[in-house]
């Protein structure tokens, strides 16, 4: 009598399933074990920093001569700076804080204008930046932004109780945290221009514009710290008012970041949108310059009127 053996042997689509598998979650392992090395040893989070010892001139181009100034961070590390002046008696101080790349030979070209509408200007290089010592990090560039507020009390020209403090993208991060840690300086109004609301969500913003990076996408916490993050910030600055502005087309910094920032606020705010604006290009022509500086007054004790020049 012949007996048949039957032996059940995987098809072909188990096969394939079961490698799919086990390669996704050595992919992910893999991706994982990587992402927190990377974190650890602080890679993604200096890839937040561009800074450049280049000269631009923009100074020199717009025939400025700004007063040159060098102060100490918290640590003793020896920031430079320029301090602009208005042709008439200043209506209020302005702090200016720039972005991640090149320096203020550079960004003063954003905002010397301010002068031309009454208003002294601050402009300042962060660490590793421009002529300031030492080198970038997320820590030391709070402590900096904060000195520049120290050292901005102190100036016999400048009225603390008109100073606001004005930062483009990644500086208006820093003027967020500036002023949380800066309480008692009695700052009128924050201003922050296209900043992002954390590190990590940033991060996945810019790996998201890269296919090979489409893993970890989802993962920017994983890459990078959010200490000292706008959304932080900006929620302890009770009873400092914050305008967040941004360009509805800004590839920069994507224009969601403003709203997380703006529900993220628990004391006054406001939030201003621009149709067809990119990155920083919001305050390159008079009118939205115009609101600007009467906002900035309204904040202000009774002053003077605008020079219209």
């Amino acid at each position: 009598m012949i007996q048949r053996l039957h032996t059940k042997t995987a098809t072909p689509f188990k096969n394939v399933w079961g490698t799919c598998v086990a390669a996704t979650m050595i992919t992910v392992l893999i991706t994982l074990a990587i992402s927190f090395i990377l974190k650890a040893t602080g890679f993604f989070d200096q890839q937040f920093f561009r800074p450049s010892t280049r000269s631009y001139g923009a100074q020199a181009e717009l025939e400025l001569e700004p007063e040159t100034v060098n102060f100490a961070s918290a640590d003793g590390t020896r920031l430079h700076g320029w301090f602009l002046h208005p042709e008439d008696e200043p209506l209020g101080t302005v702090i200016c804080f720039h972005g991640s790349d090149r320096n203020i030979t550079h960004t003063i070209r954003n905002v010397y204008w301010l002068t031309q509408r009454g208003f002294n200007v601050f402009v300042f290089d962060y660490r590793g930046y421009g002529r300031s010592e030492g080198s970038p990090n997320r820590k030391g560039l709070v402590e900096d932004s904060a000195a520049a507020i120290d050292y901005v009390v102190t100036r016999s020209d400048v009225r603390p109780d008109r100073i606001i403090l004005y930062g483009q993208s990644m500086g208006g991060q820093l003027a967020l945290n500036a002023a949380s840690m800066r309480k008692d300086a009695g700052i009128r109004l924050v201003v922050a221009e296209a900043t992002y609301a954390r590190q990590s969500y940033h991060l996945s913003d810019k790996l998201g514009q890269f296919g090979p990076l489409w893993l970890v996408k989802w993962g920017g916490w994983l890459l990078t710290s959010d200490e000292y993050s706008g959304e932080a910030a900006i929620a302890n600055l009770r009873s400092t008012p914050v305008l967040l502005v941004h360009g509805n087309s800004d590839i920069g910094v994507n224009p969601y970041h403003s709203e997380r920032l703006f529900d993220a606020a628990e004391g006054t705010k406001e939030i201003w949108r621009y149709e067809g604006r990119g990155h920083l290009q919001i305050f390159t022509e008079r009118a939205p310059q115009d609101r600007l500086v009467e906002f900035i007054l309204s904040h202000f004790p009774p002053v003077s009127a605008v020079d219209g020049t």
